[in-house]
């Protein structure tokens, strides 16, 4: 529910509304988000993957191409199957003697005509509504064959109390399992992830080395991220 329509709803301020929905919050009921709030318990189905990349189309092409100035000609980097990581990879197509790792099919494919990358695919179980490889073949591989200089990714949502979150078991190991084999971690946050939760968890915020959104974050936020040490880079639209 949006703050405003819960305002008009009971007819009262929307600062009366703000202060019910931060003891909502404290009780564990629901968890605010940018103008309004959702349920602890909601679950919301999976979309598919060209559903998905339409969702704030806009602001994930400016994390994409934010993120890929911070990749560096040699460097090995590893994607998620997020379509913020498929974003990032239509900017990365001019690196020199890069070595990508993938579990997305998307991105395979949208970088398979540049000869000068190289391009590896954990291989594994293909999801179709996703077209990502997960299971235990993947986890395997990236786990005991591979290490990154940077990993990128997303994921279903984020909050400061529960931390990285995703709707998928599957992908959320793959996360996990790029995660602790990278040297630093770039989470890609469109503003429609802050305050989601899901299930299951990844990783607290801590693991997080940069934080890039496309929309400025509360102080609140900012403040939390600040003391965990993570950079915090908002793009300009």
């Amino acid at each position: 529910m949006l703050v405003v329509e819960l305002a008009k709803q009971f007819d009262v301020t929307t600062e009366t509304i703000r202060a019910d929905l931060e003891k909502l919050e404290k009780q564990g009921v629901l968890v605010r988000t940018y103008g309004g709030a959702t349920l602890v318990e909601s679950v919301e189905p999976e979309l598919a993957i060209m559903d998905r990349d339409i969702i704030n189309f806009e602001g994930k092409q400016r994390i994409g191409e934010y993120a890929a100035s911070l990749i560096r000609d040699g460097e090995t980097i590893f994607l998620d199957a997020s379509t913020s990581a498929w974003h990032l990879a239509r900017y990365i197509k001019g690196k020199k003697g890069l070595t990508v790792i993938t579990n997305a099919e998307k991105i395979v494919t949208e970088l398979s005509s540049c000869a000068h990358m190289h391009v590896i695919c954990t291989g594994g179980e293909l999801t179709p509504r996703n077209m990502s490889f997960v299971g235990r073949v993947a986890e395997k591989t990236i786990r005991e064959n591979y290490f990154a200089n940077k990993f990128f990714f997303s994921c279903k949502g984020v909050t400061l109390t529960h931390g990285l979150v995703d709707s998928s078991e599957g992908e959320a190991e793959i996360k996990k399992a790029m995660l602790s084999s990278s040297e630093s971690a770039i989470f890609l946050c469109d503003k429609n992830k802050i305050g989601r939760l899901g299930v299951p968890r990844i990783a607290d915020i801590d693991k997080i080395d940069t934080f890039i959104t496309d929309e400025r974050l509360t102080t609140e936020w900012e403040t939390a991220l600040a003391e965990k040490d993570v950079k915090v880079v908002v793009t300009k639209g």
